[in-house]
Parts: C-alpha cells; sequence; structure tokens
C-alpha cells in the first residue's frame, strides 16, 4: 500500500529512478563481462561477445526509436 501511494506522489521522478536503475544494471553487467573478456584468448569469442553487446545496445536503440513515436501520457 505504501508503494502504491509513494508512485503516485513520485510520478514525475520515474524517468530519472528509472535511468539509474538502468545505469546500474548496465555498470553491474560490463563489469562482469570485461574480465571475462580479458581472460579468453580466442578472437572468435572476442568478437562473439563483442557482436552480442552490440546486439543489446542497438536492440535498446531501437526500443526507444520506436518509443518516440507513441505518446505514453
Amino acid at each position: 500500500m505504501l508503494a502504491y501511494f509513494a508512485l503516485q506522489l513520485l510520478q514525475q521522478w520515474i524517468p530519472a529512478l528509472l535511468g539509474l536503475a538502468v545505469a546500474s544494471m548496465l555498470y553491474v553487467s560490463v563489469a562482469d563481462l570485461i574480465p571475462g573478456l580479458h581472460r579468453r584468448q580466442e578472437l572468435r569469442a572476442t568478437l562473439e561477445q563483442a557482436s552480442l553487446i552490440s546486439l543489446g545496445i542497438g536492440s535498446i536503440a531501437l526500443v526507444a526509436f520506436l518509443a518516440k513515436g507513441y505518446d505514453w501520457e
């Protein structure tokens, strides 16, 4: 119940809080991926990881681009 009423009071803070949550998750995932890339010496494994990271960034960009066309309010 408390979260429900707090959500109504903090409605304007939701984009900033979501941005902070996303940045935290990106930091944790990249901090975990980069040391793993340094341990693997094969070029194929490195290219595979780099392409998957690029696909992830591309999918986020695509969702952001598609979301601009919609009025969420």
